[in-house]
This record gives structure tokens, C-alpha cells and sequence, in this order.
């Protein structure tokens, strides 16, 4: 599609956004870095919070913010969503893993009886990827 993807990652974890097609990679923790970036015309957030606040500062002029994480800044030409299951959706993606062409990164899996512990994992800052509950043992 043409597109110049930049991602934001930690040092540590910059070679792996670069694996995922990032062509350039910021460290969000960094100070100024909005002042580093020349103007963005798509801004794709899964954070939020403070990270997705400064980003829109990097919009060019008729710019948009898609956030997954929570309501973009007003001000900002955005589109929030919340993501339901859809079973044909599911398939589809289904097929896309079995097929390899589509590589979701899991960063743990528990047992259904630590449903807790799921939930506070996939709370935690240092994870990576998605948290798997297993509902049915193999």
C-alpha cells in the first residue's frame, strides 16, 4: 500500500515492532518525540492514555485517530471502537493463522480457574501480546 509505518516500542522491544513491519521505531517515553515526528496522516493507538494524548499532537492537517483503547482527544478528527466477536470475522481470522499469514502474538495462557490472574496479567504494563484463557484442557 505504500505506507510508512512508524511504531512506538521500548528499546528493548524495538526490534520486535520493526518484525512486525515498522519501518522506523520511537521510543513513546521519550521526551519531544512529537516534535521529532513530521506530521502523520493515520494515527492507530492500542494504549491510550497519556501516550495517545501526545500522539495526536503528530496528526498532519486532515489527519485521523483510530484508538481501540479508549476515546480519542476532542479536538481530533477520531474513531473509537470497541471490538465484538462476529463469528464469520473469526473464521476468517482463523483461517489467516492456520494459513500463516497472520501472526498473533500471545504473551501468556492460563487455566480457566485463573481467571483472576488473566485478568491481571493482561492489565500489567510490561505485557506483550494478547493473555489467553484456556477454557478446555488438552
Amino acid at each position: 500500500c505504500g505506507a510508512h509505518v512508524i511504531g512506538t516500542a521500548s528499546p528493548a522491544n524495538a526490534d520486535r515492532a520493526r518484525g512486525f513491519g515498522a519501518h522506523q521505531v520511537l521510543d513513546p517515553r521519550s521526551l519531544g518525540f512529537e516534535e521529532a515526528l513530521e506530521p502523520v496522516d493515520l494515527l492507530f493507538d492500542t494504549v491510550g492514555g497519556e501516550l495517545l494524548a501526545r500522539s495526536a499532537a503528530v496528526l498532519h492537517h486532515g489527519g485521523q485517530v483510530v484508538s481501540v483503547a479508549e476515546q480519542p482527544p476532542d479536538g481530533t478528527d477520531a474513531a473509537y471502537f470497541v471490538v465484538e466477536p462476529n463469528r464469520a470475522q473469526l473464521v476468517e481470522l482463523a483461517r489467516l493463522v492456520d494459513g500463516g499469514k497472520l501472526r498473533p502474538v500471545i504473551d501468556s495462557v492460563f487455566p480457566l480457574a485463573q481467571a483472576r490472574a488473566a485478568f491481571e496479567r493482561s492489565m500489567a504494563r510490561d505485557k506483550i501480546g494478547k493473555v489467553v484463557l484456556r477454557v478446555v484442557d488438552e
